[in-house]
């Protein structure tokens, strides 16, 4: 399975790494795990949580449908039910949230109440709603649909769109094209505003990538229900601080120290390799100086000193004393990608629970 907006990130990385690849400053990357905040910040006193499958919409009467490609008659699957596809898309969020243990009760209503909460919408009164059911907060899933297209696709070729190149797929003769509409309303004790979150998604399987998911009725019904478990697990984080995988950049070299520092970065060990690349920053090659200084900076970001990271990244700008246009884009690059860390960081301190 691969979501588009994965394949947006990585693609923008691609076009930095080709920008700089004409010349010695060619980045090489590195993938970190750290803790993003979350969409909103929760005040300390958020202990209690209630999840509904709503259905404002009515999704759940609209008959399932596949599509054998784009421009076809659909095609009805009568063993396919949006109500089950949904319930396991909030079933999924109540586990994530659970398992995260950021908040002490998370209580999972699915469609018990819905059709109170959907025939009295307009109706609502969200602060009495939280007090009559003894709860900090509520998640309702609105809307849950899916536009499905089943594709036939040369072995040869790449899968394509708009947002570019899909090279997992290239072995595979059958496509699924998921495109998923979620909509999500948030209301929280204490804050009279109704926070609204669409969730718009485009999910991709290849059969010679995604065996398990083709091949007959049932393995396509586990498709499905396998893409509901990944739009709850992908709107979880947008809930609460999460930790998830990120990319950071770093430069190379030939240099014997340079190259034992770099197998301490790959490792993790961020204070052996700083004490290598530190030395480096003075060499008198400017060309290892620069890139040992802004490995400096990227070390002291993944422990946690922005403002270190900064003067890093700016020394490393002023070690030639003619401007290389490939360095200053990547250090302009990452002055960016910091200034951006530093407000994660800001925002984490108000959101992360001390325990």
């Amino acid at each position: 399975m691969m979501p588009k907006t994965k394949i947006s990130y990585c693609f923008l990385w691609i076009a930095i790494l080709s920008f700089a690849s004409c010349s010695t400053y060619k980045l090489s990357s590195i993938q970190v795990e750290m803790m993003k905040p979350a969409l909103l910040t929760l005040s300390q006193d958020i202990d209690t949580i209630a999840i509904f499958k709503r259905d404002l919409y009515q999704s759940d009467t609209v008959t399932f449908r596949y599509f054998k490609n784009l421009y076809t008659d659909s095609i009805i699957d009568p063993e396919i039910q949006y109500r089950d596809l949904s319930n396991q898309c909030v079933d999924a969020l109540a586990e994530y949230l659970e398992g995260e243990g950021y908040f002490l009760k998370v209580i999972n209503y699915r469609d018990s109440l819905n059709s109170y909460l959907a025939t009295n919408y307009s109706l609502i009164d969200y602060p009495e709603l939280l007090r009559k059911w003894k709860v900090d907060a509520c998640i309702f899933l609105d809307n849950f649909h899916f536009d499905d297209y089943l594709k036939s696709h040369h072995p040869s070729l790449e899968v394509h769109n708009s947002e570019g190149s899909f090279p997992e797929f290239k072995g595979s003769t059958q496509l699924e094209q998921i495109n998923a509409h979620l909509f999500w309303t948030i209301s929280i004790k204490g804050d009279t505003a109704i926070y609204k979150y669409k969730q718009p998604d485009d999910v991709y399987y290849g059969n010679s990538f995604n065996p398990d998911f083709f091949g007959s009725d049932l393995n396509h019904k586990r498709l499905l229900e396998n893409t509901s478990i990944y739009l709850a697990k992908s709107f979880g984080p947008k809930l609460i601080p999460s930790i998830v995988k990120d990319f950071r950049f770093y430069y190379q070299s030939h240099n014997g120290n340079m190259l034992i520092a770099e197998k301490y970065l790959l490792e993790g060990e961020w204070l052996k390799a700083a004490e290598i690349y530190n030395k480096q920053t003075n060499n008198k090659n400017q060309n290892i100086a620069a890139k040992a200084t802004y490995n400096m900076a990227l070390i002291c970001e993944m422990e946690g000193n922005m403002d270190a990271a900064n003067d890093w990244v700016n020394r490393s700008l002023s070690a030639y004393k003619i401007e290389n246009k490939d360095h200053l884009f990547n250090c302009t690059q990452y002055t960016t990608i910091l200034t951006k860390r530093k407000k994660e960081i800001e925002l984490l301190g108000k959101q992360v629970r001390i325990k």
